[in-house]
């Protein structure tokens, strides 16, 4: 197998582990934090999600800077505005609901949605 293809390969399998473990809804991530009470779950896994939020800031400046063509810039932007939208609105309708689980819900739901986006942008920063 020539060398570029393992790496190609090594990469890809690699991008995909990293997702499935921080893209799982209550995985191994979220885990860290099941102790305690609502409060303190909700506490801990808000920490997670700002963590994720510096990443996807990092990921996305990146992008805006490597990206040369007007066409596409407009189009990142375009996505990251109306990603940003869905997220909150999205999240918003999980932690609606009555009862202290809701916070739980809508909190995991910022940290599981912004680390997969995080990714999802780290990668394409890394095949750009």
């Amino acid at each position: 197998m020539k060398p570029i293809v393992v790496a190609v390969l090594f990469f890809v399998v690699t991008a995909a582990a990293r997702a499935e473990t921080a893209c799982t809804a209550y995985g191994d991530e979220y885990q860290t934090c099941r102790d305690g009470s609502t409060r303190d779950i909700v506490e801990c896994v808000t920490k997670l999600y700002q963590g994720w939020e510096t990443r996807l800031g990092a990921a996305y400046k990146k992008l805006l800077g490597m990206e040369t063509e007007a066409d596409r810039l407009k189009w990142l932007k375009l996505s990251q505005d109306a990603w940003l939208k869905y997220r909150d609105a999205n999240c918003e309708w999980y932690e609606a609901g009555e009862g202290t689980i809701h916070r739980i819900w809508g909190s995991e739901c910022m940290r599981q949605m912004t680390a997969c986006r995080a990714l999802e942008l780290e990668d394409a920063g890394e095949t750009h």
